[in-house]
């Protein structure tokens, strides 16, 4: 049985005539007629009874046709469904980012999301970089916002902007007079720095590592706020990144390293043999415009 049977079967029947039908169902009287019988053998039995010009229904063809006139109904809702211009609606959509991104990025991003596709439930999810990729891998997230280094062939990466790291320091040290600073102005300063759990704070150590300086670490963090925290009370100085700046707030100064000026890629991951919906694909434009969103 198949479903253009059922299409020509319901014309027959509704307008009891087969070249009426056949003229709706844009085919051929022959053509059609051939399927109403081919669909008849197929059930094994009679569905119309021809009576010269008329057809009219047989029982089984009576039972038939509620039947085949709900098929036809999901079908072509299905069919409406799926033909929209903007795709198949997704209800739901699952974004992933790092502690040290999503704070600082993702509240401007929701938002506008939202603004655009309010139907669209949207679960934020926020992890370390081992434990979003295992996500996007298992199906439960559908983009993560990370930072580079990805390798990793399975995920698509791509790239959204580069942010620097700034020296951060108290207004009232004595360096947080000078517009800029160098790795030998700040070697015997005490550091608090993220914990390197932290993709972030791994990298941190890796760039002061290639300028062969190992920094005297005072206090390690999990949370960027928590080393904000212990910069104003004095304790130490830090490398934080540029999104982590709140220019309203003046009890910390940054301070960007003259010449060779560290600095991490934010990307978007997503797995590549994953199928990619609507919503999702506004979700990446919006992050491709995150640098102009106000």
């Amino acid at each position: 049985m198949e479903i253009h049977q059922l299409r020509y079967f319901v014309a027959v029947a509704e307008l009891e005539n087969f070249t009426r039908a056949a003229q709706q169902c844009h085919v051929t009287q022959p053509s059609l007629s051939q399927q109403i019988a081919k669909l008849e053998r197929q059930l094994g039995t009679r569905l119309l009874d021809r009576l010269g010009r008329t057809v009219v229904l047989t029982d089984s063809g009576k039972e038939l046709l509620p039947r085949a006139r709900r098929i036809l109904k999901e079908v072509d809702s299905a069919e409406s469904w799926f033909q929209q211009p903007e795709g198949p609606p997704a209800s739901s959509l699952k974004l992933g980012a790092l502690p040290t991104i999503a704070p600082f990025l993702l509240p401007r991003v929701i938002s506008h999301f939202r603004d655009e596709l309010p139907q669209v439930a949207l679960t934020i999810v926020e992890d370390y970089t081992d434990h979003l990729l295992d996500r996007l891998l298992k199906g439960t997230l559908d983009v993560a916002v990370m930072a580079l280094p990805i390798d990793d062939p399975r995920f698509e990466v791509e790239p959204l902007f580069r942010e620097g790291l700034l020296v951060a320091l108290p207004p009232n040290h004595p360096l947080a007079d000078k517009p800029t600073l160098t790795f030998n102005q700040v070697r015997q300063e005490p550091f608090v720095l993220l914990h390197e759990v932290h993709c972030l704070g791994e990298q941190i150590l890796g760039f002061c590592r290639q300028q062969e300086f190992q920094p005297r670490v005072v206090c390690e963090s999990a949370q960027i706020s928590t080393i904000q925290e212990m910069i104003r009370l004095g304790l130490g100085i830090s490398l934080l990144p540029e999104m982590a700046i709140d220019t309203a707030d003046d009890s910390i100064v940054y301070r960007p390293i003259r010449k060779l000026q560290p600095y991490r890629t934010i990307v978007a991951t997503w797995n590549r043999h994953r199928t990619s919906t609507p919503p999702q694909a506004r979700l990446l434009d919006i992050l491709r415009q995150e640098e102009t969103i106000d």
